[in-house]
């Protein structure tokens, strides 16, 4: 990756991060060094990641840089991304598989057994930016690793007239869950730094750029493109090659469109000279590196004046029988909820006897991220999570939507639909107020007869 960083002249990207943490409670992880260790092998020779280590759990990130620079105390870079995410899913002893057997005679023992077990866990990763605390559309991943631990043993035992005898032979192999997690990151790493950046990090993973995922992800990277960054690209990448000598402008020209279609001749593509996705998609996944942009600009990140407006957030929460719903037993649930603008969605579940879990984001559906105006299922449809009502009384779902990435208390940090130790709704609720200004919520109050 920093080979590839390095060829399409990424550098002084500045982040942090606060590690990823365990939503399952159940993996003992260093993420936050992990993380940095990653972000580090991708800038030896690019430069790309400049790393300010700042604990983001502890103090709000944005308004201690605000004040420090209101103070003028604080005089280096300033952080323009932050990485955060979550070990969302381990799943133990997912795969369990034993063998054995024995003879016995009546004057020997054998036996032999295998045994295989293997555990699955998932980790989320976005990517937000430090001033907005906005988490960047499409910038995620989302991967999961299969840890497997295998045992083959032995056991011999036996009698020679009255002499006894015994041995054993064991053989154990262990993939330890900690280097499945490291594994993890530094997968998360190759992926959100590849998004942010646009460059073709499949190329760092070994996928084939005929990968239908990956003709999607360019699409979506071309698409957003305006014209002119897609002809400054071209001519960055032709230059690069030494097939144009023109002005790195933005602007076609006779001398751009035949190096273009000299380069399309050369790689079975239509030869027009135009610009368009097929040329695009070659030129990213060509490995000569691309010139530099005389015309680029520093990144730079200015403090955002406390109390402005970041946008207005709202959360719309119903079920299929309106906004106060009375159900029956043995009846199935089926909400929606949805936000007015792109932020950040989380939701609780309280049942009859009082017991209150996290349904959103959960291992189906782990991406705390969501669209504006798009809604989703409550529970997620497709997915083997229902909730079905067996005992009369009241019941209730809450839900907390920002347009800013959400700081969780950590009374509310425990792993999805696991109850938690909390003593009521209104609990969550001060929590995520105190924690989250102009956090915007909605009740659903469900009835069961």
């Amino acid at each position: 990756m920093d080979d590839l960083l390095l060829a399409y002249g990424k550098k002084d990207i500045v982040i942090t991060t606060a590690g990823i943490p365990d939503s399952t409670g159940k993996v003992m992880a260093g993420t936050k060094e992990m993380l940095i260790s990653a972000a580090s092998r991708m800038s030896i020779k690019s430069k790309a990641l400049a790393f300010i280590d700042y604990d983001t759990e502890r103090n709000d990130l944005l308004a201690l840089f605000q004040d420090m620079q209101a103070a003028g105390a604080f005089q280096h870079k300033l952080p323009n991304y932050y990485i955060r995410g979550a070990i969302t899913q381990l799943d133990e002893n997912a795969i369990d598989s034993q063998r054995g057997g024995g003879i016995s005679l009546p004057w020997l023992d054998l036996g032999m057994s295998k045994d295989q077990v293997s555990s699955v866990v998932s980790m989320d990763m976005n990517i937000g930016e430090t001033t907005t605390r906005m988490i960047m559309p499409g910038v995620n991943a989302s991967n999961s690793l299969i840890v497997t631990r295998m045992g083959d043993s032995k056991e011999a035992g036996g009698k020679i007239g009255k002499v006894g005898f015994s041995f054993n032979m064991s053989l154990n192999k262990a993939e330890g869950l900690g280097s499945g997690v490291r594994a993890l990151v530094e997968l998360g790493m190759i992926e959100v730094i590849g998004k942010l950046t646009s460059t073709p990090y499949w190329k760092c993973l070994e996928i084939e750029k005929t990968n239908p995922l990956m003709l999607e992800q360019a699409m979506e990277w071309y698409d957003v493109m305006t014209p002119e960054d897609r002809i400054k690209l071209v001519q960055r990448k032709l230059a690069g090659m030494n097939m144009y000598s023109g002005p790195i402008n933005g602007v076609t020209s006779r001398d751009l469109s035949g190096a273009v279609g000299k380069y399309q001749a050369e790689n079975a593509l239509v030869a027009d000279g135009r610009i368009n996705f097929d040329l695009y998609y070659a030129l990213l996944d060509a490995d000569q590196p691309i010139m530099a942009d005389p015309n680029a600009k520093s990144i730079a990140i200015a403090a955002v004046p406390r109390g402005e407006n970041q946008g207005m957030m709202t959360v719309k929460l119903d079920s299929d029988r309106g906004t106060r719903p009375t159900y029956r037993l043995k009846e199935l649930l089926q909400a929606k909820v949805q936000l007015g603008a792109d932020g950040i969605l989380y939701c609780y579940y309280k049942d009859t006897s009082g017991t209150i879990a996290r349904i959103h984001p959960n291992r189906f559906s782990p991406d705390p991220f969501m669209k504006a105006n798009r809604s989703i299922s409550l529970p997620p449809e497709n997915s083997p999570f229902q909730i079905k009502f067996d005992k009369t009384g009241r019941e209730q779902i809450v839900c907390y939507g920002s347009s800013r990435d959400l700081s969780l208390p950590a009374n509310l940090k425990g792993a999805d639909l696991t109850p938690l130790k909390v003593g009521s709704m209104d609990e969550i609720g001060k929590a995520f107020r105190a924690a989250n200004p102009g956090v915007a919520e909605a009740k659903l109050d469900i009835v069961i007869q």
